[in-house]
């Protein structure tokens, strides 16, 4: 199974993809829940509903790939890698 890397300016967090739960919207911003009770929150309050969607929806249904959400970049805010 590939990994998830979230990155948001000079911070990289990389984790097993499956430890990841799930990927949940929130009304500022975004949460990533991981086994074991680690919970990543991203606050933004001016994240728009589109790129929260973009990344909740890659993490739903990308599940065997390595997948790199990058919060601070709303036109790419979520892609798969390929390698």
């Amino acid at each position: 199974m590939g990994d998830i890397i979230i990155k948001n300016g000079k911070v990289k967090i990389i984790a097993d993809r499956s430890e990841l739960i799930e990927v949940q919207e929130t009304p500022d911003g975004i949460v990533f829940n991981f086994k074991g009770g680690i919970v990543v929150h991203k606050n933004d309050q001016f994240m728009s509903s589109a790129v929260k969607q973009i990344v909740k929806n890659t993490a739903d249904n990308f599940q065997g790939n390595k997948v790199i959400f990058e919060l601070d970049n709303p036109k790419r805010p979520a892609y798969v890698d390929a390698t």
